[in-house]
């Protein structure tokens, strides 16, 4: 953990900003080599450091009373002796996963404490990699190899739960892939009672209570206790990890933790093929996956046996598989496995961000709104000459009726209303785009997404609103300018050279709006970020209704960073304003989220299936990681206001 010299409150190792004051965390201290071999030197001889995590640091060690048999040593940080019941319950969770004896679970075979206090434990040391390694080597697994580690997965789980004892934190990292003497895969769940352990210890250090957001149950979304889990909590985070097998990714994604949760607790898996086209069509062993990933636990299996049974049926395996490929590349020996913010077994993982919901499972609806233009089908050069005559009349009736309709939709964008010094445009302040008003619908009810609903009607009066987000360039030198002082996570070394151009991030939405009032202007409210994205027309996107890669900054296209808000970047050739809104705003479609002025709060007529935190503000528009269903004009989102992330900015409005 690593704790911040002002507000004195600890954070997992991966953070380097604090996320309350914005203070830079010092390094955490951890033991060295020579620290364990005094204090351990009559157990263990420490051998190397594998990795580090949260709660403290794993070691290759020797342990000299059984022949220097080779274990993972976890060593905690002995700030947790401060905390007796932590320390009490890290030995009655040591005990307690200590009693699990299975192949496929990864032995304990000693918990204590050092001359000095410190708090260890030692476990079986393995050698090869962990199913996060080989995803990431190898993106979706064939159907029979997901078959067989599940098999052996839900063995462990099996006589883990028989004895009590649930997991929690069940995710790719924990299950460790080896072999056996014979050279057949061998799988081992570690990490059990970890998740129990960091929940105590982060409660007691920080006041709140840490996950794997992708990988937690709903029922950890809506916030029960460890302590009310059952084992139908690790059936669910068993069915994220097969769905993420079989499909490359995990059902639920999101940019921040708190979007992550709030889907486990609203949004529904997509079917295999929404996330994988080249998917062969699988519908039993689909409907298997999505049975454990029901919102009601009631309606789970009853066991991971089952599940994994079932799984073998529909998937036309009723033998174990053969093994993984020998050819596969093993990584140098490490222990078991690990995460920054729990206790790691000598891997760490970077956490990730974001909200989430609750229902019954059911098909995502389509993404995209039918184009309000009416395009005739051309004429077949072998239809007789009356019958081309009867088409172009079609046609021309068609675009008259499509004119007609653009007239009624959109008053407001082909005549912009007078000033009150009689001019028909009002000449907008530098670099801002004049945004004429009007009465629109804003949301939309066939969303995925229950928090666009209902589609309502809003009107908005005249604006002004920034033609880009606001750039490092723009924010460098107003925070340079009458000696105020740069926020602590940017710009220090967080954007390469040649970013001058791009939106401005890890800007706080207490900081953006003191941008804005500084520059005389505001944020704009989320009804106008809307209006100004998608006009009068119900566009999808700002461009039109039909998604388009080459037209915004999304997870498809790949780049993994934000680009320059003209679009040099972004767009290829495709001319600008192809990608702007209908009021001639660009950027209004991933690259950055932008805060809006706006508290975080559902529509009227629709309740919020998850707790909104008291200072949630709106964030719009998507980002870089955001996909193509997240990035529409309706997309919205919440975040602290506190918060600096790399993939929120802002712009302002007036």
């Amino acid at each position: 953990m690593r704790t911040c010299p002002r507000c004195e409150r600890s954070f997992p190792d991966e953070t380097d900003f604090c996320p309350r004051d914005g203070t830079p965390l010092p390094a955490s201290v951890t033991p060295t080599e020579a620290d364990l071999a005094a204090v351990l030197a009559r157990r263990y001889h420490i051998i190397r450091r594998l990795g580090g995590g949260g709660m403290g640091t794993v070691f290759l060690a020797g342990q000299i009373a059984v022949g220097d048999r080779p274990v993972a040593l976890k060593v905690l940080l002995r700030k947790l002796l401060d905390d007796p019941e932590f320390l009490m319950r890290f030995h009655n969770e040591a005990a307690s996963t200590g009693r699990i004896h299975h192949p496929n679970v990864v032995t304990i075979y000693e918990s204590g404490q050092a001359d000095d206090g410190t708090p260890y434990i030692a476990m079986e040391y393995l050698e090869g990699g962990t199913l996060r390694d080989e995803l990431k080597q190898r993106g979706a697994l064939p159907v029979a190899q997901v078959v067989e580690i599940i098999q052996q997965v839900a063995r462990g789980l099996n006589a883990a739960h028989k004895l009590g004892i649930i997991h929690r934190d069940l995710k790719p990292d924990n299950i460790f892939l080896t072999r056996s003497d014979e050279g057949e895969l061998a799988v081992k769940i570690g990490d059990f009672g970890i998740a129990k352990l960091r929940e105590s210890a982060t409660h007691t250090m920080t006041g709140t209570v840490l996950g794997t957001p992708a990988y937690m149950s709903f029922e950890q979304a809506a916030g029960m206790r460890s302590d009310e889990l059952d084992a139908r909590s690790d059936i669910y985070s068993l069915g994220v990890v097969v769905y993420e097998m079989l499909t490359g990714r995990v059902p639920f994604h999101s940019d921040t933790p708190l979007g992550c949760v709030r889907k486990h607790l609203t949004e529904q898996p997509p079917p295999f093929r929404a996330v994988k086209p080249d998917l062969p069509s699988l519908p039993q062993l689909e409907g298997v996956v999505m049975k454990a990933l029901t919102k009601d636990r009631e309606q789970r299996f009853a066991s991971p046996l089952e599940f994994a049974r079932e799984l073998a049926e529909a998937a036309g395996a009723t033998q174990p598989t053969a093994p993984l490929p020998q050819t596969r590349v093993v990584p140098p020996p490490t222990p078991v496995v690990g995460e920054p913010s729990g206790l790691p077994l000598g891997r760490a993982e970077p956490s990730p961000t974001q909200p989430a919901r609750a229902a019954a499972p059911s098909p995502p609806k389509p993404a995209a709104v039918p184009s309000p233009q009416l395009r005739p089908t051309p004429a077949r050069p072998s239809r007789a000459k009356y019958v081309i005559f009867a088409f172009l009349a079609l046609a021309a009736a068609g675009t008259g009726l499509w004119y007609w309709q653009q007239s009624r939709l959109q008053p407001q964008i082909e005549s912009q209303p007078p000033s009150e010094s009689g001019a028909k445009t009002p000449t907008p302040p530098s670099g801002m785009v004049y945004i004429p008003g009007g009465t629109f619908t804003m949301g939309r009810d066939n969303s995925e997404d229950p928090e666009e609903t209902p589609a309502h009607v809003v009107t908005v009066p005249p604006f002004y609103l920034d033609k880009t987000p606001v750039t490092t360039a723009n924010y460098a030198a107003y925070v340079w300018a009458g000696g105020r002082q740069t926020p602590p996570s940017w710009p220090q070394g967080r954007y390469p050279s040649g970013s001058d151009d791009w939106p401005v991030a890890d800007v706080s939405w207490e900081e953006a709006r003191a941008y804005c009032a500084d520059s005389g202007k505001r944020l704009p409210t989320e009804a106008e970020w809307e209006f100004a994205a998608r006009g009068t027309d119900g566009r999808l996107y700002p461009w039109g209704n039909r998604f388009d890669p080459a037209l915004t900054n999304s997870k498809e296209r790949g780049l993994g960073h934000p680009e320059g808000v003209e679009g040099k970047d972004i767009f290829d050739k495709v001319a600008l304003d192809s990608a702007s809104s209908p009021f001639g705003v660009f950027g209004m479609s991933g690259n950055v989220w932008e805060w809006t002025a706006d508290d975080y709060k559902p529509y009227s007529g629709h309740q919020s299936a998850f707790q909104i935190p008291a200072d949630a503000k709106v964030i719009r528009g998507g980002s870089f990681k955001s996909d193509k269903d997240h990035i529409t004009t309706t997309t919205r989102n919440l975040d602290l206001a506190t918060t600096r992330s790399p993939t929120i900015g802002f712009r302002c409005a007036k």
